[in-house]
């Protein structure tokens, strides 16, 4: 197995020091150096760029939102995991790219399970039909904030105060309007097919219509008929040809 070069970065020498405690024994796993802030970070990658970067959003001078889009940047850039004591950041973390989003004090267990995630064949190339990099949805898993990418995302349901989002990881509760997603995921292939529905194109089995004319979708793993209105089947039948 690959080994996986890893940067540290917190203003913190105690919390550095207990993240390299979180990791001491594992064999797949190298820590390559720390950095106390923007200046050290930038000397490290100048010198050599890891597979990921442990990044502490909160942090004296640049935070690390700033400094996360500034790794983006970069021609080759690491994977970023961003740390925090807070959930209000994940937006912001999306934006800069984030390959994963832990709430401090984080486990050993959650710490390793997301760097195993950027071991995997990564999805941070893959692009939608205008180029641009598939968008991800932030998700409160318990304590844990998750980043899920728009190809492991089947649908979105409008609900009284929120929307659920169904993924093949599960559902989980957003915040976000069905308005907001539809016009951040219309890109990656997301289309509207009811007032509370905005599905997945390529999670769709079929369309199917019953007796007295109503129509809905069997779609991937998503557990129930989607209905579709009307107003959006002339879309959807068009978008659904081969």
């Amino acid at each position: 197995m690959k080994t996986l070069e890893v940067l540290i970065v917190d203003d913190e020498r105690l919390a550095r020091a207990r993240l390299r405690r979180l990791l001491a024994n594992q064999a797949d796993i190298r820590i390559t150096g720390e950095a106390d802030g923007a200046e050290s970070l930038r000397e490290h990658i100048r010198k050599h760029v890891p597979h990921v970067v442990i990044l502490d959003i909160e942090m004296q001078g640049e935070d690390g939102i700033s400094l996360g889009h500034w790794l983006a940047e970069l021609a080759n850039p690491p994977a970023v995991i961003f740390l925090t004591a807070h959930r209000e950041f994940a937006l912001d973390a999306f934006s800069a790219r984030a390959a994963g989003y832990l709430l401090k004090p984080v486990s050993a267990a959650q710490l390793i399970d997301v760097l195993h995630t950027v071991q995997r064949p990564t999805r941070a190339t893959q692009t939608t039909n205008q180029g641009a990099p598939l968008p991800m949805l932030s998700v409160l898993a318990g304590r844990r904030s998750r980043l899920v990418p728009a190809d492991e995302i089947l649908a979105f349901r409008a609900e009284d105060k929120g929307v659920t989002a169904f993924t093949r990881q599960g559902r989980f509760f957003v915040d976000d309007s069905l308005k907001e997603l539809e016009t951040r995921f219309e890109p990656a292939g997301f289309l509207r097919a009811h007032r509370a529905w905005l599905i997945s194109r390529a999670a769709v089995r079929s369309i199917e219509r019953d007796a007295v004319g109503h129509h809905w979708l069997e779609m991937d793993e998503v557990g129930e008929p989607v209905p579709v209105s009307r107003r959006q089947l002339s879309r959807l039948q068009a978008s659904l040809r081969p």
